[in-house]
């Protein structure tokens, strides 16, 4: 008998930690154009949830995410509705407050796409092979460290699961781009790759992709 009851508590502390590490809830500010509200956010497996005074409850399933960023005070999150205050500008939400940061990192890094965004939350660039390089934008550019880690790549604050990537090319070797999904990113490199590195990366994200063998 004794077995049995140590056996049903284990089983329902089980089930109450599991549930605790499938949702995360934290307290944080929505911020609006002068002040902010308070609320409550809650992030699980499907999505994230807002829930403070009055009509000031959201629920966006990640589908529904245009991007999501983390730094180590806020979550900003840029939907698809569009905004009938922002003459048509896709609607944003901004929370500040004691972020988690870490934790979500963890989470949202395994469970999402190119729309994530790590401003924060995680330490230090991952291992793998490394260049000094300069995003190049349509007005300025970006420097930080591209990485091609073992399952993903990264640059500064994003992050680009393998499995996100349609295909990299290399016009030079000063020269790369990464297309993903849905954008074609072109960097300037600051050291040359070598034909047999770029190959050797090339053949990596076309195996993860199960592109070839």
């Amino acid at each position: 008998m004794a077995i049995r009851k140590t056996a049903i508590c284990l089983m329902v502390a089980a089930g109450v930690w599991a549930q605790q590490v499938s949702a995360q809830q934290f307290p944080v500010h929505h911020q609006h154009l002068h002040k902010y509200c308070a609320g409550t956010l809650t992030v699980d497996e499907k999505g994230i949830a807002f829930q403070g005074p009055k009509h000031h409850a959201w629920t966006w399933p990640y589908r529904e995410i245009q991007q999501l960023t983390l730094t180590s005070q806020s979550i900003h999150i840029l939907g698809y509705k569009d905004s009938s205050l922002k003459l048509g500008r896709d609607e944003a939400y901004t929370f500040t407050g004691a972020i988690p940061a870490a934790g979500l990192y963890a989470r949202w890094s395994a469970a999402l796409d190119q729309r994530f965004v790590a401003a924060g939350g995680r330490t230090g660039e991952p291992d793998g092979m490394k260049f000094p390089a300069k995003l190049l934008g349509l007005t300025k550019g970006t420097h930080s460290t591209l990485v091609f880690a073992v399952d993903v790549v990264t640059f500064g604050a994003r992050t680009w699961r393998y499995t996100d990537i349609q295909s990299i090319a290399s016009s030079g070797p000063f020269q790369l781009t990464v297309t993903t999904l849905d954008k074609q990113f072109r960097f300037q490199l600051k050291q040359p790759i070598t034909e047999a590195t770029y190959n050797q990366l090339w053949l990596d994200i076309e195996k993860k992709n199960g592109r070839i063998q």
